[in-house]
């Protein structure tokens, strides 16, 4: 069945009127509905939404800041604090100009143009700053400039939550039925959704090259006097010799572990694969993965699992880089890749997406900053990413990248002991459960060695099993994106 369509007065600035069609429509989808909007004054009174400056009589209205439209239009970054604290009650939240308390409207700020600045990573677009790998830095996020909008709470969902309050005695007023309720979208699938993906970076580190980086570890260990790197790194070494080297295997080569252990929960999952290695941040060991990655595939195809492209350089770079490799990598698996994640997670919003559509991607899952686990686009549920440059919606699909094991782990981002990762990792991921909607988890494959994870590896199996317990279906982004597009047609 479609989602009904609901009629949506939006008297905002010509220049913004597709912008606010877009984020409306973003909102009223992970909430059963979609929107059919009307420019016409004369239509305003029969709708059961509007965004407006002045409130429509008889209909609940979203204010239309005239601030906000003119930093929009001007193309202006939002000035440091400008999410605060609104409305109180059931009206509370975290956003952006506030609206006049007694003017009549059904919301106590701008929330269109407040979601439109975090859906859209207005950031992004406004800040020149880049990190080593082209990234915006979290430090210069519009998250790290709002001390209250936390990426851990997705501030969008909670509009969206408010948006189905206010529709609620509109739609009974109409005599419409009632908005489903979250999570629907899955069917008896389950409440939410979670996809489990994995990263193929590197596929065994006892290299010539991976020795002499333990070495060098090991040496500098040594020199700064810190005993327990040392005993780290001489532990690992002997565990290769003992445990590995006898057995031909790797700390790296997880994958048996991997797939068993998700065999046993009846669970899937994407593994996203480097088609080609282009450059010295796609990977140190090129050699090495193009012998074994065959081995790989073989291995991961035949437990049905998604194969995904693992977005390199030249991904990054150039249409034809990206075409090529999505080919190429389709015909070593013998289906189409429809997914992709960059490596490194370097993707830009602006930049790369609409490259990603023109190639025919079916989803991204990308987004997301490297140094804190989270809500990078601020909401827990797929959408539409949007092009500024056509004002239109993309086709491609954004899968939310909540949580990376790197980021929880790695001591230049958060540093966390597996202890203090699982509940951080765990309160973002149950967000999901709230709205109904669906986020990717990712942890790579060299994190599921008994030693080498460090603990990481039970984490893993520990946040499946209780995102079973809490009613996900955790399956593939590939899955999850089909089953999203076709219930929200």
């Amino acid at each position: 069945m479609s989602a009904p369509r609901l009629q949506v007065f939006i008297g905002a600035p010509e220049a913004f009127a597709p912008r606010a069609a877009w984020v409306l429509e973003t909102l009223l989808t992970p909430l059963g509905a979609r929107a059919a909007v009307t420019r016409d004054p004369a239509e305003a009174s029969g709708a059961a939404l509007a965004y407006a400056a002045e409130p429509v009589p008889g209909v609940p209205t979203i204010p239309c800041d005239v601030g906000a439209m003119e930093t929009l239009a001007a193309r202006r970054p939002l000035a440091a604090g400008a999410f605060a604290a609104v409305g109180s009650g059931d009206g509370a939240a975290v956003a952006a100009w506030p609206a006049d308390p007694g003017a009549g409207f059904a919301v106590p700020f701008d929330l269109v143009a407040s979601a439109f600045v975090l859906l859209a990573c207005w950031d992004e677009l406004t800040t020149a700053e880049r990190d080593r790998y082209g990234r915006l830095p979290y430090s210069a996020s519009i998250f790290a400039a709002n001390p209250l909008l936390r990426i851990e709470e997705p501030a969008v969902d909670r509009y969206a939550e408010l948006v189905r309050g206010v529709l609620a005695p509109r739609l009974a007023e109409l005599g419409l039925a009632p908005l489903p309720p979250a999570g629907s979208v899955w069917g008896a699938r389950g409440r939410f959704a979670i996809a489990l993906t994995h990263d193929l970076d590197n596929l065994w580190r006892w290299t010539r090259r991976g020795f002499a980086a333990a070495g060098y570890r090991t040496a500098r260990a040594v020199r700064h006097g810190k005993g327990r790197a040392v005993l780290r790194e001489l532990g690992d070494g002997a565990d290769w010799l003992v445990r590995h080297l006898p057995r031909r295997t790797d700390p790296f080569w997880t994958f048996p572990l991997i797939l068993d252990g998700e065999d046993a929960r009846g669970v899937s999952s994407t593994f996203y694969v480097i088609a080609r290695h282009t450059h010295r941040q796609d990977g140190n060991q090129p050699e090495t993965y193009r012998r074994r990655i065959p081995e790989a595939l073989k291995l991961v195809t035949s437990a049905e699992r998604e194969v995904g492209l693992h977005g390199n350089d030249a991904d990054l770079r150039s249409l034809g880089g990206l075409e090529r490799d999505r080919h190429a990598l389709s015909g070593r698996v013998g289906r189409a890749v429809e997914g992709i994640r960059y490596h490194y997670l370097r993707a830009l919003y602006h930049d790369t997406l609409p490259m990603l559509d023109q190639a025919g991607f079916t989803y991204d899952t990308s987004l997301a900053f490297a140094e804190h686990e989270g809500f990078r686009c601020g909401c827990s549920f797929p959408f539409h990413p949007y092009r500024l440059a056509d004002e239109r919606p993309l086709d491609l699909v954004e899968l939310p990248l909540a949580v990376m094991d790197g980021t929880l782990q790695e001591p230049h981002y958060r540093g966390l002991s597996a202890a203090d990762a699982e509940p951080a990792a765990a309160s973002v991921l149950v967000r999901a459960l709230r709205s109904g909607g669906a986020v990717s988890l990712l942890w790579h494959n060299n994190r599921f060695d008994r030693r080498l994870s460090r603990g990481y590896d039970r984490v893993y199996w520990r946040l499946v099993d209780e995102a079973l317990a809490h009613g996900a279906w955790c399956t593939s982004a590939g899955e999850i994106v089909a089953r999203w597009k076709k219930a929200t047609a």
